[in-house]
């Protein structure tokens, strides 16, 4: 399913497919496929079996994997890239070590850039702000990972700013809203996973929970403004953005309240 969005990234020129649920005999074709293209590098970023496995029969040059790699991946490739030294690291800081591989000092990677993917229906529910345009991704893969007061938000910003436009994005469990352009544009259910990148670079402020969204505009560059219960922000918050992470009390997301909320918004949007 996250195929198309990695396909649409300008940085990408070509895609394998792991099909996570498929047979035994798929993943030896993926294996195969592989195969067909020799390699400078191989780098297995996740360091699970799976991935290990992969980088095991590619054929390259150079293989390496994470130091930290688990389930026996760490016998796949000849070179293990360390751990940042300075303590519990963010994710992205492990990822980044492996750019020592290539004489190059661990840096902040350059925004991602993506085809502009937008479909014309979804162009035109969106319109033309008269203000300033928040994107709202109300969903994460973990159901206590996700804030429960959007709703009160959206009623408390409207009282406040009277040309705010506030743009809901969800793919999964909820109901489709009629995509029509005003202030409150429900794109649930409208939206491919390839026009991500377009509605989040049409924004002026990213809201998010802990979720791939919030990762992608991030990693866009995007202002996000990202609301943390469970996980910790020092290792999963929005990359280069950790002063705009907001986290709940006792890491109970219920406990966060909408007007703490969106006086922080406001003031980003200044």
């Amino acid at each position: 399913m996250f195929a198309p969005l990695v396909q649409s990234c300008l940085t990408v020129d070509h895609t394998h497919v792991f099909h996570r649920k498929g047979s035994l005999g798929g993943f030896i074709r993926l294996i195969r496929e592989i195969r067909q293209t020799h390699y400078d590098w191989v780098l297995d970023l996740q360091g699970l079996f799976r991935s290990g496995a992969l980088c095991r029969f590619a054929r390259a040059d150079n293989k390496a994997g994470r130091s930290d790699a688990r389930e026996g991946a760490g016998w796949f490739y000849q070179t293990r890239v360390p751990l940042p030294s300075l303590g519990q690291a963010h994710a992205l800081e492990i990822l980044m070590e492996f750019q020592r591989l290539f004489d190059l000092e661990p840096a902040e990677p350059p925004p991602l850039k993506f085809d502009d993917k937008l479909s014309d229906d979804n162009r035109g529910a969106l319109g033309q702000a008269q203000g300033k345009r928040v994107l709202i991704f109300p969903e994460s893969r973990r159901k206590e990972k996700e804030w429960p007061h959007f709703e009160e938000l959206n009623r408390t910003l409207f009282g406040q700013v009277p040309e705010l436009q506030l743009v809901r994005v969800a793919t999964s469990g909820a109901e489709p809203g009629k995509a029509e352009p005003g202030r409150l544009v429900n794109l649930s259910g409208y939206t491919a996973i390839e026009e991500l990148p377009a509605l989040i670079d049409s924004a002026d402020l990213i809201l998010a929970n802990d979720s791939g969204p919030m990762h992608l505009a991030a990693a866009m560059h995007k202002p996000v403004v990202a609301l943390f219960g469970p996980t910790d922000p020092k290792r999963f918050g929005p990359w280069g953005q950790m002063e705009n992470v907001l986290s709940a009390p006792d890491a109970d997301l219920s406990r966060l309240p909408a007007t703490q909320v969106a006086d922080f918004i406001l003031q980003k949007l200044g």
